[in-house]
């Protein structure tokens, strides 16, 4: 695995959207500054904050979405929107995956078109649900620490940044085994077909009150 530097923020003073653009570079631009801070072969995993790493971190996602035959459907985040924030892993300056985490908001989360009953039995007063959508890994990225270093960070951001309490998401039946295993995630749902993305889906949990890192 190559070396990662997890540069989430400790301190929830950090915002989505109000964070300074100095925090993480931008590698759009071209910047000896930018080269020098990363070490040779380093992954790093940080918020996107900057118009360009969101349009990087979207297009990873379009892309990877119409390889594997998905349905793209339009974002309803904003960069400025509190309750919802993307994560990029990026591997000398170059995007290789990215998730969006959402809270539990008075808008609900998107798994709540299949899945209200049994998002409703999670929401409790002590409770803060965050939902990870968005997922896309770069097909030439074989390394499986790297998605597992882009989830750890999540959980980090999650409940530095947001007070989290539970993870949900939606994923393909054939992964759920894998997210199983590897994520510490369990069903919740039966499977059904997925409106945004036009394929089968089901629901997966887990709580964050026993992690450690």
């Amino acid at each position: 695995m190559k070396t990662m530097r997890n540069v989430i923020p400790s301190s929830s003073r950090f915002q989505p959207g109000n964070m300074p653009l100095s925090f993480f570079p931008d590698p759009a631009v071209s910047s000896p500054g930018f080269e020098q801070a990363l070490e040779p072969a380093e992954l790093l995993v940080a918020p996107a904050v900057s118009y360009h790493q969101h349009r990087a971190c979207s297009a990873l996602v379009r892309r990877m979405y119409a390889w594997r035959g998905y349905k793209m459907s339009a974002a309803r985040q904003i960069i400025e929107d509190p309750n919802h924030a993307t994560l990029g892993a990026w591997m000398d300056g170059e995007l290789v995956a990215t998730l969006t985490a959402s809270r539990d908001s008075s808008a609900g989360l998107l798994a709540d078109n299949l899945y209200s009953e049994e998002l409703a039995k999670l929401r409790k007063p002590s409770h803060v649900l965050c939902e990870v959508t968005r997922l896309a890994v770069d097909v030439d990225s074989h390394d499986p620490e790297l998605l597992k270093s882009l989830f750890r960070s999540s959980y980090k951001y999650a409940r530095a940044i947001f007070g989290v309490t539970d993870v949900v998401i939606e994923v393909n039946p054939r992964h759920a085994t894998y997210y199983r295993r590897e994520f510490g995630f369990s069903q919740i749902g039966t499977v059904r077909t997925c409106p945004r993305v036009d394929a089968p889906a089901v629901l997966l949990h887990r709580s964050l009150g026993n992690l450690r890192f």
